[in-house]
């Protein structure tokens, strides 16, 4: 059976407190490196661990020649927050001003529907354990805290995806079935998916 667990409130007193909240919850995630990705007012905040410390985007890509500016992890824009890898994901949500809630669900051994999604972008460089895409002309860009990516000078050969697990409970009155329970597991660049 998988672990599935719920808080109660979480206040943070600011943004030093959130960071030293999320490195202590990374390891139940995952043995290997987990992942994050954040959802603020200002944008997405991709985000690894790397031995218990935690790197964001915006550190890696800071220099005026990737002509990006990412947004921060601030306690003042973050609506959502999930650490995730093969072992589990931790969401972390807003429910009103330093105020949050989290869950964290393990590998349910309920029937499954795995679901590959295509992240933006058709070309990437590297630089340490991300990668910055882009798609064509558009001028959007995100970067990965991923480089398992090949590329043809900066396109990418394959799309990089997001692996999601959509779990399935099935009514015992009625037979129906339903999801009601989804999760984040890795990134990849490969077409199978399980």
């Amino acid at each position: 059976m998988s672990e599935h667990r719920e808080s109660q409130v979480i206040i943070f007193k600011d943004d030093d407190d959130l960071r030293r909240w999320l490195k202590s919850q990374a390891p139940s995630v995952s043995a290997q490196t987990p992942y994050l990705l954040a959802h603020g007012e200002d944008g997405i905040i991709w985000g690894r661990f790397d031995n218990e410390k935690l790197t964001t985007a915006e550190k890696i890509f800071h220099k005026p020649e990737f002509k990006v500016d990412f947004p921060q992890l601030r306690l003042l824009t973050l609506q959502q927050c999930r650490i995730f890898g093969q072992n589990g994901e931790l969401l972390l949500w807003q429910i009103s001003d330093k105020k949050f809630r989290w869950r964290f669900i393990g590998n349910p051994e309920e029937d499954k529907i795995p679901e590959s999604q295509i992240l933006w972008g058709t070309h990437g460089e590297k630089q340490g354990n991300f990668t910055l895409l882009w798609d064509g002309s558009q001028g959007l860009k995100h970067a990965v805290p991923f480089t398992d990516i090949e590329l043809n000078g900066d396109r990418l050969i394959n799309p990089v995806r997001l692996l999601v697990h959509h779990y399935i409970k099935y009514e015992e009155e009625t037979g129906l079935a339903r999801i009601y329970l989804s999760r984040l597991v890795a990134l990849t660049t490969k077409l199978e998916i399980k």
